[in-house]
């Protein structure tokens, strides 16, 4: 009698783990990855032009309102289709971000800490606005073009009733 009863506790313990392991292996087998802080649709909000610039005042106005949209496998830049974009990250501390575009990280709106530098290559040769983002995770974020950091904006997704 002791060893049916010591196989069916050895059994439950057992059956238990087993149980535990499978439900844990299927839980992580249908883990869903979490998008990159950058992508979703942004808004231009803003045009800042700290230095040198190729694009004029009034140029700049003209982009403002604008939308850019990024995802995993396209994205849409200044109304331009990318399929297949891909991306480049690359972060920088403060005083890095600084010296290599010739400004004042703080007069951006950065706080002291890391830069994230994303690039989208389309295999277009050509850079287009919304090409280069830069951005501290929910502080400031801009798009860099011709010298004119473009303020943009999270725009809330909604999901489809």
């Amino acid at each position: 009698m002791g060893v049916v009863r010591h196989f069916k506790r050895f059994w439950r313990f057992h059956s238990f783990i087993a149980l535990s392991l499978s439900v844990s292996a299927f839980t992580l087998g249908c883990a869903v990855k979490e998008p990159a802080f950058f992508e979703g649709t942004w808004v231009v909000t803003e045009a800042h032009q700290p230095g040198i610039s190729a694009v004029s005042p009034q140029q700049a106005q003209t982009i403002l309102g604008r939308s850019l949209q990024y995802k995993s496998d396209r994205a849409t830049l200044n109304q331009q289709q990318c399929i297949t974009p891909r991306y480049h990250e690359q972060q920088f501390h403060l005083d890095d971000f600084s010296q290599y575009y010739r400004v004042d990280a703080k007069s951006l709106g950065f706080v002291p800490g890391k830069v994230t530098q994303v690039t989208i290559d389309c295999g277009l040769g050509a850079k287009d606005i919304g090409s280069t983002l830069v951005f501290q995770e929910d502080t400031t974020a801009y798009t860099v073009f011709d010298g004119t950091f473009y303020r943009i904006e999270k725009t809330l997704e909604v999901a489809p009733i």
